[in-house]
């Protein structure tokens, strides 16, 4: 399969570069127009170490590692194992060793002994601190309703403790699902992954975010197979009514989108974010929907520090584009609280 991306993505310059999961889709089945099988099967062991050899050593992507970018990654659900996979997934112990083979994690990392491939890293010389969220090891099955989950305690435990003590200017939280999106189901069918799903979970999520008083907050996430930016508006409970942003960057579709798969399958997408709602935290109309990568660029060195967003497409256009003071995201930082959150169209 083609991947344009690495020649654009190193002519950028890139300090970092962070997979948001689907690294590989070890549960395609490839039999899946010759037999009556599923489209998905469990990936195995052995199928997963071999398409990250494959990936690994793609000519374009070996000579973009090689440059010497730092590359840092979690995974969603198809390079976990498993289409929509949840902590049932019966190899998830070896997938992670695989995954972190792969990502050529030092072998005394923590992430090599604990449960899920969550993790912080320091960038920037402590200014940007990157939080990278496993929402797949310890998620439970969709089937319990409203009060599943998707870290587990013991991640829940430690992401507290890593944005109560942070000091960065910046904190970076990525996973491989949105956060705000509130699409999940078409008439009560289940039909997209979003932190929605579980919507106490989500709940959870957002106020210890906001209530740890860390500074300048901003999500990252993939999956969906096009690119948007997403702000939800936040209000404190409290008597001073203090309002608080929560913006999201979705990256997603480096080797096909919804929009290189042709008119019918984007006929479906555009019903499907017509649906009222749907677009809640959308903002501006910002969305494409052809084949994608994001970039950050961080200007903390200014008077007024910011952070600019720019979507690049196959087509050597970058086709979304914001620039976002942190100030924005610092906004009414106290810590403490408890808030309820909205769609920026709400």
């Amino acid at each position: 399969m083609s991947q344009w991306v690495w020649g654009p993505v190193s002519n950028r310059n890139p300090d970092a570069w962070l997979w948001l999961g689907d690294t590989v889709y070890g549960d395609l089945n490839s039999t899946e127009f010759t037999t009556l099988r599923s489209k998905w099967q469990a990936a195995t062991p052995e199928l997963l170490r071999h398409l990250y050899h494959m990936q690994r050593n793609h000519p374009d992507y070996s000579r973009f590692v090689e440059e010497g970018t730092e590359i840092y990654g979690v995974w969603d659900d198809h390079d976990f194992g498993d289409d929509n996979a949840d902590s049932t997934y019966p190899y998830k112990i070896e997938s992670q060793e695989a995954f972190l083979d792969f990502l050529g994690e030092d072998p005394e990392s923590p992430r090599r002994s604990q449960e899920g491939v969550y993790s912080t890293h320091l960038l920037d010389n402590g200014r940007i601190r990157l939080i990278l969220l496993d929402v797949r090891y310890h998620r439970t099955p969709y089937s319990v309703g409203a009060d599943g989950d998707f870290l587990g305690e013991t991640q829940w435990q430690w992401l507290e403790s890593v944005l109560r003590s942070s000091r960065a200017r910046v904190n970076v939280i990525a996973g491989g699902i949105q956060f705000l999106a509130p699409r999940t189901s078409v008439l009560g069918v289940p039909l997209a992954e979003s932190w929605s799903r579980f919507p106490r979970a989500r709940d959870r999520l957002f106020n210890l975010i906001l209530s740890s008083g860390v500074r300048a907050p901003l999500l990252l996430s993939g999956d969906v197979h096009f690119a948007e930016i997403s702000e939800g508006v936040c209000t404190s409970e409290d008597s001073d009514g203090n309002s608080r942003k929560l913006v999201e960057v979705t990256s997603s579709g480096m080797t096909h989108s919804w929009g290189s798969e042709g008119w019918f399958l984007l006929g479906l997408l555009n019903i499907f974010l017509s649906i009222p709602g749907n677009n809640a935290y959308q903002k501006d109309g910002l969305i494409y929907k052809g084949m994608n990568f994001g970039e950050l660029e961080f200007r903390l060195d200014e008077e007024n520090p910011s952070v600019t967003v720019n979507i690049h497409g196959d087509d050597s256009e970058i086709h979304l584009s914001r620039s976002i003071s942190l100030s924005e995201l610092d906004s009414g930082v106290t810590g403490g609280g408890r808030y309820l959150c909205r769609g920026v169209n709400e």
